[in-house]
């Protein structure tokens, strides 16, 4: 059997969506953090800021989770079925830096850093 082309690359793609899943979770605590010491409106982001005014935490965490699933079935799917590995490495890195930006922002506004 010949292994596929993707073979190598899935260990790669997993490393990187726990990243991504990292970075969004730091996104996210320092979200609830800074709305709990400053209020709703010092999120700079205003789909999140009217996600949390509608709906409140549940809804925010439930939207991020839920991005972080398809932005790991369009990874996976781009390296099996595509093999296109650099679009599905920026995607994933896109995450990784969307993650971290707004985690660093929530923690400049509640004065962490």
């Amino acid at each position: 059997m010949i292994p596929a082309a993707h073979d190598g690359l899935m260990p790669v793609l997993v490393a990187g969506v726990l990243t991504m899943s990292a970075a969004q979770l730091l996104d996210l605590a320092s979200f609830v953090t800074m709305v709990h010491k400053l209020g709703p409106a010092a999120e700079l982001n205003p789909l999140v800021g009217g996600l949390y005014a509608l709906y409140g935490y549940p809804m925010v965490a439930i939207v991020k989770v839920v991005l972080l699933a398809l932005v790991s079935a369009i990874s996976t799917i781009l390296i099996i079925r595509t093999a296109r590995p650099r679009l599905a490495a920026g995607l994933v890195g896109l995450g990784i830096l969307i993650g971290l930006i707004g985690g660093l922002s929530n923690a400049i506004a509640i004065g962490a850093i």
